[in-house]
């Protein structure tokens, strides 16, 4: 992931942990530590990748926006304000980054938890984030110990807050005879397509293409698990949306190969 972007997540997790101080204890002064956390780095972030002059309308008025929010010592942020400076910071992000995605969400189902095991591990490979000690996952996936829903949470609750994140979220769509007998599959399938959320469709060693049902259009291009030079531009898929630094040759293919043994079996 690029610097600019790690630093942008920084002050973005800066805006909602202020959000959150304001719903326990209140409105904050602009002397409170958060807030002066904010200003600190959004200004760093501003003059480093001088975002007032970036040659774009949008940008300048959002860059503007940004900078009405440098308020006095005696100045009182609430929640409305602190929820407007989360939004303006989201937007300069949507602004840097068009079509960003930062996290990845497996429409699967569990009788094919071996297969998909491998899918995870080719992500990882091509430099998708493995999941952090202190709970943060960019996979999302209902069958995988390292991505699945944690104990004591609703199943339900849990999908629905992929499909409205605030962050951009890309499906991967697992296709076998066992996806199209689920009910719970075909409605997260329904729910990509009514929410026009950017996916890609899988399919399974052996499933034919000719079984896709639902409501996905069948002119967008899906493809075998086992195609290697799908795969290649799978790869480069995933690194263009997450913006991604390509991993080497060698290291792509040995990665690629292991995760076309694995599904075969």
């Amino acid at each position: 992931m690029e610097v600019k972007l790690i630093e942008l997540n920084e002050i973005v997790e800066v805006c909602k942990a202020l959000i959150n101080r304001i719903q326990i204890i209140g409105d904050v002064k602009t002397g409170d530590d958060l807030y002066e956390k904010y200003k600190t780095l959004i200004n760093a972030f501003c003059i480093k990748y001088d975002i007032e002059h970036i040659d774009s309308e949008k940008m300048h008025a959002t860059y503007r926006r940004i900078s009405n929010y440098f308020w006095n010592q005696n100045y009182t942020v609430n929640l409305k304000e602190a929820r407007a400076i989360f939004d303006l910071i989201v937007n300069l992000k949507s602004l840097l980054y068009p079509n960003l995605c930062e996290r990845v969400f497996i429409s699967h189902r569990e009788k094919d938890k071996d297969q998909v095991d491998a899918l995870i591990e080719l992500l990882y490979a091509i430099g998708i984030a493995r999941p952090l000690k202190n709970g943060e996952k960019t996979i999302f996936c209902s069958s995988h110990p390292a991505a699945y829903i944690e104990n004591g949470q609703m199943i339900d609750d849990q999908i629905m807050k992929q499909f409205h994140s605030d962050q951009g979220v890309f499906f991967i769509l697992w296709y076998s005879d066992n996806y199209f007998e689920s009910q719970p599959c075909l409605n997260e399938m329904g729910a990509i397509w009514v929410m026009n959320k950017e996916y890609q469709e899988i399919l399974a060693p052996g499933f034919d293409r000719n079984k896709i049902g639902g409501l996905m259009p069948k002119e967008k291009i899906s493809f075998c698990a086992t195609d290697k030079y799908r795969l290649n531009s799978f790869k480069e898929q995933i690194e263009k949306l997450f913006y991604l630094q390509p991993i080497s040759a060698n290291t792509w293919e040995i990665a690629r190969d292991k995760f076309i043994n694995a599904i075969e079996k």
